[in-house]
């Protein structure tokens, strides 16, 4: 943004210097465009502030004297990444930096390379480790990843539990860090605790190690009971402090437990408890840090909120991504608030680019179900005024790609599927709709409440609460849902 010339005979103008973005060679794989100009301006300075950031290390920030791999960081974008670059090269290397300064007690550190922070990483940002790993997995289908680093992230994951005599560990440096309402640290590295060993229980299960695979459920069973026993109060239905954060994240990892019998839903009023802080207490604002506001929009979309999520991701009042465009911010910052002074004022520090993830896979609807997008979903929240949005991804199988636009009593969806791909289409239709008729191009394929055989590739549909659903092949489709 800024540059100093010196020693340039006479004044110099903008005419005068040639600028070069300097970063790692990943090339563009994914884009995101909607009919509201925020959501438009939040995607460029997240896939900005990422682009600039990648210098063989993942970097926090490029402008001041720091430029190191925060292993937080890391893990709060990397699904952001992937989405919207080639990045399986670049984390591939960075995996093997992670093995490389792995110690021989399991312990990782919270920058890697090593420069700056602990060792052992906060576990919030050690999660990096096995968190990587099996976005990398999910991403590309990168079956060696996993064989790769096994062995690491069961020694890691043994650290924690050597942490954690009574299945809560409890040591923690920054948590939920840049929050504007604190989250008891020791919160955020007991769900990691819990986050991390799953993680090892299903990469046991891809490589056929079922004795570790049934091991580690057992012990991901006994982390669940004690987090319960520990951080929830069942009086008030609240985890911990009862921030956004902390009943986010334990309704995203299903830590909730299962009501007795004839027992209401505790989970339902977990829920309404986060709703009304986000809806009522702070006027649809978040209050999450870097860590929790990762999983507030996914977790409210997945709970049938997705117009409460567009809501956060829409404002542009503080604190907000909008906030940070109406404030003049070409890359993300790593502060909600506009803060000047010699520390703690970066503003190109990607950490807050999780929103960017949420992007494709909520408002486009774009969904690997299974690791290398084999089979997909594409669900889209059509959500308030928005009218259209459309993203793509080029997937290691070929583009994917999902746009729609609404109008009254018409939704229209035009689908990508790769070779090799199947793919479940939901097609979200108005409340109010009834008579809904759907067509793939001049065919039609859902009517009078029937799927309707006959158009190419589409080969079943049925009716759920709020969509009609189809099952496709490989392919490009061009869906109308029409209804009174």
């Amino acid at each position: 943004r800024y540059i100093e010339v010196t020693g340039f005979p006479g004044t110099p103008s903008l005419d005068s210097i040639r600028g070069r973005l300097v970063h790692t060679d990943v090339e563009p794989t994914g884009s995101f465009v909607s009919s509201n100009p925020t959501l438009n301006a939040i995607q460029k300075i997240v896939r900005w502030g990422q682009r600039t950031n990648l210098h063989s290390v993942q970097t926090d920030c490029a402008q001041r004297d720091e430029r190191v791999g925060w292993m937080g960081d890391l893990q709060t974008t990397a699904e952001e990444a992937m989405l919207n670059f080639d990045m399986a090269a670049f984390y591939t290397n960075t995996m093997q930096n992670i093995r490389d300064i792995q110690g021989a007690d399991g312990t990782v550190t919270d920058t890697v390379p090593h420069k700056y922070g602990s060792r052992p990483a906060d576990p919030a940002w050690g999660t990096a480790y096995p968190q990587l790993c099996w976005y990398m997995y999910e991403q590309y289908g990168d079956r060696r990843m996993l064989e790769e680093s096994y062995e690491g992230v069961k020694r890691y994951v043994e650290f924690l539990r050597s942490r954690a005599p009574d299945h809560i560990l409890r040591f923690s440096y920054y948590g939920d860090w840049v929050a504007v309402e604190r989250t008891p640290g020791e919160y955020v590295s007991a769900y990691f605790y819990y986050n991390d060993v799953n993680i090892l229980r299903k990469m046991a299960e891809v490589l056929g190690k079922t004795a570790n695979a049934q091991a580690y459920a057992q012990l991901a069973g006994q982390i669940k009971e004690a987090f319960n026993r520990e951080f929830l109060n069942t009086k008030t239905a609240n985890y911990a402090n009862g921030t956004q954060t902390a009943n986010a994240m334990a309704l995203f990892l299903d830590l909730v437990p299962e009501p007795a019998k004839d027992q209401p839903s505790l989970r339902g009023t977990v829920q309404f408890n986060l709703t009304q802080d986000v809806l009522y207490e702070h006027d649809s604002h978040l209050t999450t840090g870097f860590i929790g506001v990762k999983y507030l929009l996914p977790l409210l979309t997945r709970n049938g909120q997705a117009d409460l999520a567009y809501d956060l991701a829409a404002k542009t009042t503080y604190p907000s991504w909008g906030y940070m465009i109406e404030n003049g911010a070409t890359t993300l910052w790593e502060l909600w608030q506009k803060r000047l002074g010699p520390s703690m004022n970066s503003h190109n520090h990607p950490m807050m680019g999780s929103i960017g993830a949420w992007f494709y896979e909520a408002l486009a609807g774009i969904n690997a179900e299974t690791p290398g997008y084999e089979r997909l979903r594409i669900q889209p929240q059509i959500v308030r005024d928005l009218t259209w949005a459309s993203a793509s991804v080029e997937s290691v199988r070929g583009t994917v790609s999902s746009s729609w636009t609404h109008s009254p009593g018409i939704i229209t969806l035009d689908v990508t599927i790769p070779t090799n791909s199947v793919a479940t289409v939901m097609i979200p239709k108005d409340i109010e709709m009834t008579e809904v008729t759907v067509r793939e191009g001049e065919r039609v394929v859902w009517e009078n409440g029937k799927f309707v055989p006959g158009a190419p590739g589409v080969t079943g549909g049925r009716e759920v609460s709020g969509a009609i659903v189809l099952e496709v092949g490989s392919g490009r489709y061009n869906f109308k849902l029409s209804g009174r």
